[in-house]
């Protein structure tokens, strides 16, 4: 069953988009999908999205060691341009962070200060390592945003005049496969901090020749860390590592191993794709300094690991084998939790089926331990339903706790968080504490968040946790309690990885919404420093939209599934309804990207253009598609004609302002730009397909941008490494010209050069300039000159070298809001920007509707123009008089709108011949017209 079906099937909705009670809160109703690593039919459709937007199309794989030339190519850029004395542009006032304050991203990593547990750090798997000197009432970010620190693992020294002393690891394996050739957080081995998480270094020798893209080292992935503060004499560093069990005496600046393979200063052609060593690795050092590591036996090459099991070691040198008889032979990602007094030890084992192991310590002398072992396997939490039952997603998500003061009190989590009350002894004294709702419907549990990586105990009171999952931070006061409650702590923690971002465009409110990976989409609708941003929707948060007046929000997530919102003024939902439409990217091997992108029509918000995998799509009036609805719908949608492809994928579009015409790109071999003109009249519609010579075979068209002055002036981005990626028509298609300029080192794009992902077109008093993201931060032009246009880049002390997804600029008031991968979202506004005013007049009179073809057999459209915005509402009416149908009834938007009639009445009949009347009523006017229909 699809995951979202039948989760509203108890809220009665009319057809009529006006709803007259109020419905349950939003946020009790919308948050009902899950985000996804993968998919059942693609388990890595995001790492291979990712691929088409990164990869060298000559080669297939992002450039080795890409991420370090690229920041320094951009640090070079910034050397020139103030050795010529050039600065971002006099226009653009100080960019500022614009949020999400209350939202954080994927942490893996948190940890306490053992000195003042008001001290917290934290690491985002994309966002670096941020530090709270308050319980989390604010946060600063102490790594460097230049540096690729993905970070996975955290540890403090413990020994005294030693504490200022933090380790760091970096590189996410499991969700971000070793294989992915778009793995963008693969690690840059382990980070030092001798100022107590201030300031951070990458230690040198975990540098090694380990590059983004090559997977040659195994201190690109670093599952945990243990300091040994029995070692008083030696600054004595473990780490689980891929394939290893790795161990310093000297702070980490020469390492050996201590359990398994090394896999370290190898040559730079190394392949550990093909390596037999442990693909997972774990480590947990128990309260009296004793060590506990699990190796697996899957690896990179698929054979399996000769050194893998579970071991012990009093000194983490000397490792003894402790794997239990009954373990499977095939294991993945083990975690390990231990009991306070260290009497019992816990294994929780993902494999082709998952596991849980205790280990009965019965005592250790002369560094061996002595034990028996308790399968309890089938006390994992199973509690039914769709989300009941641990899930870990093949690793993805997992852990197990034991209580620090209760060794019967223990936590395992996956997509959620479970408690125990007998050490999982049974299965009957688990309760569900987090993660996805106990109400199993894929909404979220109250004030938690789903995907869970760590739990963190307060020394002075036990029953304060912290719990780090895929949204940030949470903590609850009473972790005991019957029904636990959590509060966020992401307060300016800005973790959160953007995927897109909108924002209202006619009017200058504060209104920005965004889809974020894991996180869903979020809305902010605020003034001040650090205002909320509101959940409306689960999932992976996709493209979006925000309709004049905010009468709707478009959100959507992946795949392609989106939702047309309205909400209150406190985010109340009013109405719903499922727009996407039926057999849109559904052909084998054509199907929606991921993250796929829709508009709507600048000329008219009723209107939508989506890209269907080999096809444009086109709703005529999305108001018509009746609310309550969660499937996909036919309602007014057609595949626009002579769009579809034999071979390739719509990736990006735009549609101009001033004139009606709809640009879309197209990746394949060839990459295509498709031109639609009167893109929103089906009986006027034409193509033309344009694949310039110039435009880099198998590039993936990231972006389309056109002039929202001039129809005929377009920038189109590539936003794959390895060749150009910038390019411009200023006749319509007519002929392109290259102007990536001082972006690529090369001239065919080979070399460092960034990745680009967007292009905003800003007129302005004096000319146009042009703002592109791209993976080492924001660049602007205002004079596009061929292959010699020289960038500058923007914003160096806040956005620096972030990752820019995607960005939205409207010309009502200059602003333009920028989202990154990793770090939120920014905002400036352009001081010189020439603004937009619409010279609508008020007052002026509704245009005579008409309705074509008429007589009409099967469909007719209603064609009406409207002077400004407003509600418009069109009854049908049969010949004695009866009212049959209400065919709208709710807002639209000034200029041309279309509403369509498909000869049957509100129930969905169809009618007899005849001749039918309709009337359209608009601030006080009242038009009646007749139809004629003639079914066959």
């Amino acid at each position: 069953m699809n995951r979202v079906t039948g989760f509203l099937s108890f809220i009665l909705f009319f057809s009529i988009i006006r709803e007259q009670k109020p419905l349950p809160d939003y946020s009790l109703v919308l948050d009902q999908q899950p985000s996804a690593i993968g998919t059942t039919e693609d388990p890595q459709a995001r790492a291979h999205y990712e691929n088409k937007l990164l990869a060298d199309p000559s080669t297939g794989l992002i450039p080795i060691d890409i991420r370090e030339k690229e920041l320094r190519f951009a640090e070079q850029l910034l050397s020139n341009q103030r050795r010529a004395g050039q600065h971002q542009r006099a226009m653009a006032q100080e960019y500022e962070l614009a949020g999400p304050f209350n939202v954080g991203g994927r942490t893996r990593a948190i940890s306490l200060d053992i000195r003042d547990e008001n001290t917290i750090l934290a690491g985002g798997v994309s966002g670096g390592i941020w530090k709270t000197t308050n319980g989390g009432t604010d946060w600063k970010r102490t790594s460097n945003p230049a540096l690729r620190n993905s970070v996975t693992a955290l540890n403090q020294d413990l020994r005294p005049g030693k504490q200022d002393i933090w380790y760091a690891g970096t590189g996410e394996l499991v969700g971000n496969s070793a294989r992915s050739i778009a793995a963008p957080y693969r690690g840059a081995g382990l980070f030092k901090s001798t100022d107590g998480g201030e300031s951070w270094e990458v230690l040198p020798a975990t540098i090694d020749n380990a590059t983004p893209d090559q997977f040659s080292s195994q201190f690109q992935y670093i599952w945990a860390i243990e300091t040994n503060p029995s070692n008083l004499s030696a600054d004595e560093v473990l780490v689980a590592a891929y394939g290893a069990i790795l161990k310093s005496s000297d702070g980490g600046m020469t390492w050996e191993v201590a359990l398994g393979q090394k896999l370290f200063d190898l040559p730079e052609e190394t392949d550990l794709n093909e390596s037999n060593a442990p693909f997972y690795t774990s480590l947990r050092k128990t309260p009296s300094g004793y060590f506990f590591a699990t190796l697996s036996s899957a690896s990179s090459s698929n054979d399996l690991s000769p050194s893998a099991g579970f071991y012990f070691s009093a000194d983490g040198t000397q490792w003894q084998a402790i794997t239990p008889p009954g373990l499977a032979q095939f294991h993945e990602r083990t975690v390990i939790g231990i009991a306070p007094d260290e009497s019992k030890v816990y294994f929780l084992t993902q494999g082709e089926e998952t596991s849980l192991w205790k280990l009965n310590v019965a005592h250790i002398q002369n560094g061996i331990l002595s034990g028996s072992w308790t399968d309890l396997t089938n006390n994992i939490p199973a509690l039914g339903g769709e989300y009941g039952d641990f899930e870990s997603q093949g690793g993805y998500n997992m852990l197990i706790e034991v209580h620090p003061q209760n060794p019967n009190v223990m936590f395992i989590g996956g997509t959620n968080l479970y408690r125990s009350s007998d050490g999982f002894s049974s299965s009957k004294n688990t309760q569900w504490i987090g993660g996805y709702s106990p109400e199993n419907d894929a909404s979220v549990y109250p004030g938690h968040y789903p995907d869970q990586h760590a739990l963190l105990f307060y020394p002075s009171d036990a029953k304060r946790m912290i719990s780090a999952n895929d949204g940030g931070i949470r903590l609850t006061t009473n972790v005991l309690a019957d029904s636990v409650s959590w509060k966020s702590l992401n307060n300016g923690y800005l973790t959160s990885q953007f995927y897109t971002i909108a924002q209202r465009a006619d009017k200058d409110t504060d209104e920005i919404l965004g889809g974020m990976q894991d996180n869903g989409s979020y809305l902010r609708d605020a003034l001040g420093e650090n205002p909320s941003w509101n959940r409306i929707l689960g999932g992976d948060g996709g493209y979006c939209a925000i309709s004049p007046n905010r009468d709707f929000v478009y959100v959507s997530f992946q795949n392609s599934q989106i939702y047309r919102l309205s909400l209150s003024s406190n985010y109340q939902l009013k109405s719903f309804a499922r727009v996407d439409p039926i057999g849109g990217g559904e052909r084998e091997g054509q199907g929606y990207l991921f993250i796929n992108p829709f508009i709507l029509d600048p000329t008219n918000a009723s209107r939508m253009f989506l890209t269907g995998g080999d096809v444009i799509w086109r709703n005529e009036n999305l108001l018509q598609i009746p609310g309550g609805n969660q499937k996909k719908t036919s309602v007014n949608w057609t595949e626009i004609k002579d769009t579809q492809q034999a071979s390739g994928l719509y990736t990006a579009l735009d549609k101009a302002r001033d004139q009606d015409i709809l640009y879309a790109g197209i990746y394949s071999q060839s990459p295509t730009i498709a031109k639609v003109e009167y893109a929103s009249d089906a009986t006027r519609e034409t193509v033309t397909f344009m694949s310039p010579s110039i435009f880099p075979e198998n590039g993936h068209i990231a972006c389309i941008s056109v002039n929202p002055e001039n129809a005929d002036h377009v920038i189109i981005i590539f936003s794959n490494y390895g060749i150009p990626s910038v390019f411009m028509t200023t006749d319509g298609g007519a002929s392109f010209s290259d102007i990536s300029g001082n972006l690529e080192e090369n001239p065919d794009g080979s070399g460092s050069g960034p990745s680009i992902r967007w292009a905003e077109i800003v007129p302005t008093t004096v000319g146009i300039s042009v703002f592109v993201g791209t993976s080492t931060g924001l660049y602007s032009t205002t004079a596009t000159n061929g292959d010699q246009t020289v960038w500058i880049k923007e914003s160096e002390g806040k956005i620096g070298n972030a990752v820019i997804t995607m960005m939205d600029y409207r010309d009502i008031d200059g602003r333009l809001v920028i989202a990154t991968h990793g770090n939120g979202t920014f905002q400036a506004f352009l001081e010189d920007a020439r603004l937009f005013t619409n010279q609508v007049s008020p007052g002026e009179k509704l245009v005579s509707p008409q309705n074509f073809p008429n007589p009409f057999t099967r469909e007719t459209t209603i064609t009406y123009s409207l002077p400004q915005d407003g509600e418009v509402k069109i009854d049908l009416y049969d010949a004695s008089g009866k009212l049959i149908r209400n065919l709208i009834w709710g807002p639209q938007y000034a200029g041309e709108n279309r509403t369509i009639w498909d000869g049957t009445n509100n129930s969905g009949t169809r009618l007899k011949p005849g001749i039918y009347t309709y009337v359209l009523q608009f601030q006080g006017q009242q038009i009646s017209k007749r139809i004629i229909y003639l079914p066959n």
